[in-house]
C-alpha cells in the first residue's frame, strides 16, 4: 500500500508493520498459487495437470515427489497456524471494539480511542475499525488524525461513505475549503441517497451528536 502523509505518526506505519503485511500479503498469494496448483494436478485434465507439474518442480528446482508433498502439507499447516491466530486476533479486536462502543455512548472518547487503538493492533484490515477511530478523534477534536484513518478505511473499501464523511468534517473543522468542497462534492455524487445525513453531520456543532457511531 501507498502510504502518504503523516501515517508515520501512527504505530500502523512503523517499518515492522509494513514488512509483516507484505510478508502475510506475499505468503496468501504463495498459497493461493499452491491451492491452485494441487486443484490442478488432481483435476484429471491432462493440459491443467501437465502445466501444474511444470509450475510445481519451478516451485521445488526439481526436487522429487515425497519433498514436493512434505512442502505442500508444511504450507497447508503455515496456513491453518495463520488462520487460527487470525482468528484469535479477531475476537480479541471485537471485544476491544464493544468497549469502545460502551465508552464512547458514554462520552468517554479517550477510552474509547485507546480501546480503538488496542483493537486495530490486533487486526488491521477492519474498515470500520478505522472509520470509528476517526469518528472519536472527531469528537476529541484531534482532526490532524482523522485523515490518517480515513486513508485506510477508503483503501480497505473504497465505497466507505463514512471515511468520507469524517475527512470532509475534518477539513472543516480545520478550515481547509478548498479540500472540504471537494469532498463534500464527491459525498454528493457518490452518495446521493444520504443528502440529507451528509448535510447533518458536516452542519452540526461537535459534541452534539451522541448517536453517530453504530
Amino acid at each position: 500500500m501507498s502510504l502518504k502523509k503523516s501515517l508515520a505518526k501512527l504505530a500502523l506505519n512503523d517499518p515492522k508493520t509494513i514488512e509483516r503485511n507484505e510478508e502475510f500479503n506475499n505468503f496468501m498469494k504463495k498459497v493461493g498459487e499452491v491451492s491452485k496448483l494441487v486443484k490442478d494436478l488432481a483435476s484429471g485434465d491432462k493440459e491443467k495437470a501437465d502445466k501444474a507439474q511444470a509450475l510445481a518442480d519451478q516451485y521445488l528446482d526439481g526436487k522429487g515427489e515425497v519433498d514436493k508433498e512434505a512442502w505442500m502439507a508444511e504450507v497447508s499447516r503455515d496456513a491453518e497456524r495463520r488462520y487460527e491466530d487470525r482468528k484469535i486476533r479477531r475476537e480479541k479486536a471485537d471485544t476491544l471494539k464493544t468497549r469502545a462502543t460502551k465508552a464512547f455512548r458514554r462520552q468517554e472518547y479517550d477510552k474509547a480511542l485507546s480501546c480503538y487503538n488496542q483493537a486495530i493492533e490486533h487486526v488491521r484490515d477492519d474498515p470500520l475499525l478505522y472509520c470509528d477511530r476517526a469518528l472519536t478523534n472527531i469528537k476529541l477534536g484531534k482532526f490532524e488524525k482523522v485523515y490518517d484513518d480515513c486513508y485506510w478505511a477508503i483503501r480497505l473499501n473504497e465505497k466507505s461513505f463514512k471515511a468520507r464523511l469524517y475527512k470532509a468534517r475534518a477539513h472543516k473543522e480545520l478550515e481547509e475549503m478548498e479540500k472540504f468542497e471537494e469532498c463534500r462534492k464527491e459525498l454528493d455524487e457518490m452518495f446521493p441517497q444520504h443528502k440529507d445525513l451528509i448535510k447533518y453531520f458536516l452542519d452540526k456543532k461537535i459534541g452534539h451528536d451522541d448517536d453517530d457511531e453504530d
